[in-house]
């Protein structure tokens, strides 16, 4: 049987490439499906082309003349197809008498073969009348060579070459204008709706009036597009038309078309706050004693990955400690843990709905997927005088972009609670009574008198380059004083340092337990002692 080029790793991985016939069969598998086509489809056809093509190639060469056997006579003049050299076409020129000890008495026959581009003729020798087991005897005339039940199937060569298939796919047709690209299908241009201005301007007032996100299919009821028209049409066109205005923001989670107006969008979701951004700060977990290891997954902070965490999986609740960014800034920390009762999306931010478990009122919310937290609990958090610290418990709903948030509720009391605040420049801690309703972590729970001022003294303190070890030596001291054993647990450095630097928890405790400054006091307690702060 022949061997076939197309049925080869060299061919689909070297020499393949999307030719005019190729653009022409796609054009009309995609007008005849009327649809967006799959990719994947798109290239199995392509790869069911190419081999069909070189099928009718071997019939063609083969139809000039017989295939050379050894085992067959030939005359002079006559043209015979050499299937070992590629089929390539001879012509018999002379022949004479041959002997072999194996094969006794045979026919040598002289073949001229016509020279590539301008080159002399080729002539060479080869066996005929030869009796015996040779291979190429073997062959049982043409339609052996022809015979395909051996080769493999356009889809199983896909199986194997589908990747760089799909890849010169996609390359050819996002260089022509008439293919527009659906995720993963494609389209034709001259199918879609047109989407005027008009249609455009009553998207934008539509997501006004609601005041929130909009799939693509509640906006036909009102755009009055071309009945006669698929609906799946109507979307695609309409999704692309808000894809190219800048107005629209594709908000969607899930391969759903979700859009909203960037005007609308909340700036804390479109710009991450800078109570948020962490600085970058490199350290060696190996150094970091191992309490503190145990003590840093208590926190929930989305700096600390699954090294520390453990890797995200589903859930349906969970609590967390809310910590002094996100409490600052009204927003929950996107961490391992937490990620597994969100939507997950490719998009920059997706909407969902934050359910108050107290009074069943539903909250705009925004899940943040890169920047990692999730917005839109600021006015909660001042409705029920949540601290820093508060236990947040989140819960998935039969809807998975509805979260019911909550908090344990309790007997209010006054108590002690660190306070940070700016004085003559300077940032100190004191202690100062404070009502709290609700169950908390007191060793993390941090209060601020002067916001606006300390967000002055946290740009001040950055632009002045002021390393994390500084940072943690002008916190220690104050926090030690307002103890009379003279100690401050890890969990609260960290929560203190992160009043006016954003760091996870890793680093800081790095610094704790590699500087002589910083003597551990056993149970996750800390002191500072000012005598080895140059060791």
């Amino acid at each position: 049987m022949i061997q076939r080029r197309t049925q080869t790793a060299s061919y689909w991985q070297e020499q393949f490439e999307i030719g005019t016939r190729d653009i022409t069969l796609l054009y009309d598998l995609i007008l005849e499906a009327g649809t967006p086509v799959a990719v994947d489809r798109l290239a199995i056809a392509v790869i069911d082309r190419h081999c069909r093509h070189e099928e009718g190639l071997v019939e063609a060469e083969l139809s000039k003349g017989p295939a050379y056997q050894p085992r067959e006579d030939y005359q002079v003049g006559q043209q015979v197809i050499f299937p070992a050299l590629d089929y390539v076409l001879g012509t018999v020129t002379d022949t004479r008498e041959g002997w072999n000890p194996e094969y006794g008495t045979f026919t040598v026959i002289e073949v001229e073969f016509e020279g590539e581009d301008g080159a002399d003729q080729d002539i060479r020798e080869f066996a005929s009348g030869l009796e015996g087991e040779h291979v190429l005897n073997q062959v049982a005339g043409e339609a052996a060579l022809l015979a395909t039940a051996d080769l493999r199937s356009p889809a199983d060569l896909y199986e194997s070459y589908g990747e760089v298939v799909e890849y010169e796919i996609i390359d050819a047709l996002l260089d022509r204008q008439e293919f527009v690209p659906f995720g993963d299908a494609w389209f034709l241009k001259d199918l879609l709706v047109e989407i005027s201005d008009g249609h455009l301007h009553l998207a934008e007032a539509l997501i006004e009036i609601k005041s929130m996100p909009i799939p693509t299919a509640d906006f036909l009821p009102d755009l009055d597009l071309p009945a006669e028209v698929s609906e799946e049409i109507r979307i695609l066109s309409l999704n692309r038309a808000l894809t190219a205005d800048e107005r629209f923001d594709n908000v969607g989670d899930g391969g759903r078309d979700i859009w909203f107006l960037r005007r609308m969008t909340p700036e804390t979701v479109v710009k991450r706050p800078a109570v948020l951004i962490r600085t970058s700060e490199t350290y060696n977990r190996q150094e970091i004693d191992q309490e503190l290891l145990l003590i840093e997954r208590e926190i929930d902070d989305e700096g600390s990955g699954e090294e520390v965490m453990g890797a995200s999986r589903p859930l349906y609740r969970t609590t967390i400690s809310l910590i002094y960014p996100h409490w600052r800034a009204g927003t929950l920390p996107l961490t391992t843990r937490t990620s597994g009762l969100f939507p997950t999306a490719t998009t920059h931010h997706t909407p969902i709905v934050l359910v108050d478990g107290k009074s069943g009122e539903p909250m705009q919310g925004w899940v943040v997927h890169q920047e990692r937290f999730v917005h839109g609990l600021k006015a909660w958090y001042d409705e029920h005088k949540l601290p820093v610290g508060a236990f947040i418990k989140l819960e998935r709903t039969r809807d998975p972009r509805v979260i019911r948030v909550d908090f344990e509720e309790r007997r209010l009391k006054r108590l002690w609670i660190t306070t940070a605040s700016i004085k003559d420049g300077k940032l100190e801690f004191h202690l100062r009574k404070l009502p709290v309703a609700c169950e908390f972590d007191d060793q993390i729970t941090i209060s601020e008198i002067g916001p606006a001022d300390i967000d002055k003294f946290r740009a001040k303190t950055q632009a002045s380059g002021a390393s994390l070890f500084d940072t943690m030596t002008m916190i220690l001291p104050e926090l030690v004083q307002l103890s009379p054993q003279g100690t401050v647990h890890a969990k609260t450095i960290y929560s203190a340092v992160n009043v006016v630097r954003r760091t996870a928890p890793g680093p800081i405790f790095a610094q704790l337990s590699s500087k002589a400054c910083f003597v551990s006091m056993g149970g996750g307690y800390w002191t500072f002692d000012e005598a080895l702060l140059s060791s």
